[in-house]
């Protein structure tokens, strides 16, 4: 299998709302995609035989990047596709002539494997953010974990 990573844009909305709702219960609608690519966030694709199969989506303030969401197709799951798509933001991060400090992230305080991958790149736990998702089914929510990776 040949992996491929490229920019994004609009015409790959359609794509990245299949990802998003394949991976998120709390997936962002394709309007809130669309005015997110619209209004300069950074979509990086990752594609199998010429199919979207992975997507991180990130925005860019000052100094700093912020990883907004990272979707993988389950089919695709376990093959290194969220570490390739994070390696390759930052390392063009860190040859960006403005001069970008830090890349952040929050994740799911339960998501353990997420929280080993941003460790494993790494990126360091700084902080979290008391009940930041959305309630579940039972009404609890969940802290976030914010991580940090200084260039």
């Amino acid at each position: 299998m040949t992996l491929a990573l490229r920019q994004g844009g609009l015409a790959d909305l359609e794509a990245a709302y299949r990802l998003n709702r394949e991976n998120f219960s709390e997936y962002w609608s394709r309007e809130s995609l669309f005015s997110a690519l619209e209004s300069g966030y950074d979509l990086l694709l990752c594609e199998a035989e010429g199919e979207a199969v992975g997507y991180l989506l990130s925005l860019t303030i000052l100094d700093e990047i912020q990883i907004m969401q990272i979707a993988v197709s389950p089919h695709y799951r376990r093959q290194g596709i969220a570490s390739r798509m994070t390696a390759a933001l930052t390392a063009s991060a860190a040859t960006n002539r403005h001069h970008l400090r830090t890349i952040t992230l929050e994740v799911r305080q339960s998501n353990h494997a997420a929280r080993k991958l941003y460790t494993g790149l790494g990126f360091e736990e700084v902080g979290y953010r008391k009940n930041y998702y959305a309630p579940d089914i039972h009404g609890n929510r969940e802290d976030a974990i914010l991580m940090t990776r200084h260039l």
